[in-house]
């Protein structure tokens, strides 16, 4: 097993010790972690929980920009927050933290909001008198256990952050691509993380256990031998999630090098030839250690002389492709992606890198620059997961004006080609996942509100009724459209609700509500 790569089924390892004991509270668990030799892959070790200073905790009292309260509460990717405001915002950075939060949410009678990086494009967490529980402090490190080769961290690790901690000690982990976003949110969604072709979402075989506060205020370990039920629901219920997730344990293997190749195309009318030479070329290079992302842009996002938000004129498209693979040679890596070797004369390409070996921090620099985090800046993601019984063409087709109708010039395309299919008994995140097709609509101006909200979400509206569903981590619970699609199969949403309802029978986690609401309304319209 340590020798190489695993193949998707391969994994295997015995339950974590550390982890797979009876459950403690949680002012002993950092003591039974001991008993194991761990290095500290952070700059500063964290002290045990029982040893942190007091929990601040911010009142709505005043909501003025320069507040402290106003700044956390606005402390999201997507600079247009919505205006609803907790009662409380606490900031916690020791379990005993989450347990004081809950309880203290329980003396308000007020509902809880979870955030760990802030990278929900709705702004989902902030919910209107409830408590926010704001995560960023909380086990933000990374431990390595050397005899389990398993690391932990806490739900604000952000992916790169994760990756530095990695690399210091030569082993991988599927974390995400985007270098800012935190890992809580990461792995409630289910994880597309490096490589999906290869071993699938990074809940599926990877995360071995999780860390809990559930609504009772009670520390839980969760696991495939301990709270089973809960583990499974945690792996894929997003937004949803009915409690507060403090640490991750996961698995690691030996750290090989990326190789990557990168081509860029004209567009001239002829994005479905593009797209269906480049999907069908994907579906040709070995599954093992590979992934390709697939993306439209105007060329003008990056010109530093243009500060505005408008469509070029006129409007010319880029196609990119950008594929990686994860072996110890370039010749290896030359050997698995020789298939985007056959490009047709027709296509127009006007640049091509060849295969080289690229740096982690090279590849999250890449990743800033077509999906920034920055001062300002509005954010919205619609997008949907392929049908794969849906032919190629026919599926070529009906995507084009999703990666080409852009409706500013930093707005960006995306198709992720994730060629997986979780098994629904193993964790929630188990729709389909052959292509991930999405559109980032980005702007600063904020006097393009409200309308360009209505532009994509029109455009994948036409969508969803073929789609197999939706990336949970996209769902917006205030887009009506998106109640046309799943994020969940249906087993999942049935074992999901029963699951919720016998830890949080008071709904003391509401966010679950709207998708529980759009299933209702999806199982009206098909009754006879």
């Amino acid at each position: 097993m340590e020798q190489g790569l695993p193949h998707k089924d391969s994994i295997t390892s015995t339950e974590p010790r550390n982890i797979a004991q009876a459950q403690l509270p949680p002012d002993s668990q950092w003591l039974l972690q001991a008993t194991h030799r761990r290095i500290s892959l952070s700059p500063v070790d964290q002290l045990p929980q029982q040893y942190t200073a007091a929990m601040p905790v911010f009142k709505r009292s005043s909501t003025s920009l320069n507040s402290e309260y106003e700044r956390l509460r606005r402390a999201y990717v997507n600079t247009d927050v919505r205006e609803v405001y907790p009662q409380e915002i606490h900031l916690v950075s020791s379990v005993a933290d989450v347990q004081q939060a809950v309880e203290n949410a329980r003396a308000l009678g007020a509902k809880i909001g979870i955030r760990s990086g802030g990278h929900s494009y709705s702004n989902n967490s902030l919910i209107g008198d409830g408590v926010l529980v704001d995560t960023s402090n909380l086990n933000r490190g990374v431990d390595y256990d050397p005899t389990l080769h398993e690391i932990s961290f806490g739900p604000a690790v952000r992916v790169r952050e994760l990756s530095e901690a990695l690399q210091k000690i030569g082993r991988f982990f599927p974390h995400g691509h985007s270098p800012t976003v935190a890992a809580g949110g990461f792995i409630l969604n289910g994880g597309q993380g490096f490589f999906c072709p290869t071993w699938g979402p990074t809940v599926d075989q990877w995360v071995t256990a999780m860390e809990i506060v559930t609504p009772d205020g009670q520390v839980r370990i969760a696991s495939k031998t301990q709270n089973a039920d809960l583990f499974w629901a945690a792996r894929g219920a997003g937004l949803a999630f009915f409690g507060i997730l403090t640490k991750i344990w996961g698995r690691t293997i030996p750290a090989r090098k990326m190789f990557t190749k990168s081509m860029i195309f004209d567009v001239k009318n002829n994005l479905e030839d593009l797209l269906y030479w480049s999907l069908h070329t994907s579906s040709l290079v070995p599954k093992w250690g590979t992934e390709h992302a697939i993306f439209t842009h105007y060329p003008e996002r990056f010109d530093p002389n243009l500060t505005n938000d408008d469509v070029p004129s006129p409007a010319r498209l880029h196609f990119g492709i950008f594929a990686s693979t994860y072996v110890d040679t370039k010749e290896e890596a030359q050997a698995l992606l020789s298939p985007w070797n056959n490009i047709p004369a027709s296509l127009h390409i006007i640049q091509s890198e060849e295969v080289e070996e690229m740096a982690w921090s090279h590849f999250f620099d890449i990743q800033d620059s077509m999906v920034p985090t920055v001062a300002d800046m509005k954010w919205q993601i619609n997008s949907i997961l392929s049908e794969p019984t849906i032919p190629l063409k026919q599926l070529c087709k009906s995507v084009v004006p999703a990666m080409t109708n852009l409706p500013t010039r930093r707005s960006v395309g995306n198709i992720f080609c994730s060629f997986f299919t979780a098994n629904e008994r193993d964790h929630l995140c188990a729709l389909p996942q052959q292509y991930y097709i999405s559109t980032f609509t980005q702007w600063m101006d904020k006097s393009l509100q409200p309308e360009i909200y209505d532009y994509m979400a029109d455009t994948y509206a036409i969508l969803y009724p073929s789609a197999a569903g939706m990336y949970i981590a996209d769902w917006d619970p205030f887009d009506e459209r998106q109640a046309q699609v799943k994020v969940w199969t249906d087993f999942g949403l049935k074992r999901f609700l029963e699951i919720r309802a016998k830890y949080d029978p008071e709904d003391f986690f509401p966010n679950y509500k709207p998708l529980a609401a759009a299933a209702a309304s999806r199982a009206s319209l098909t009754q006879p």
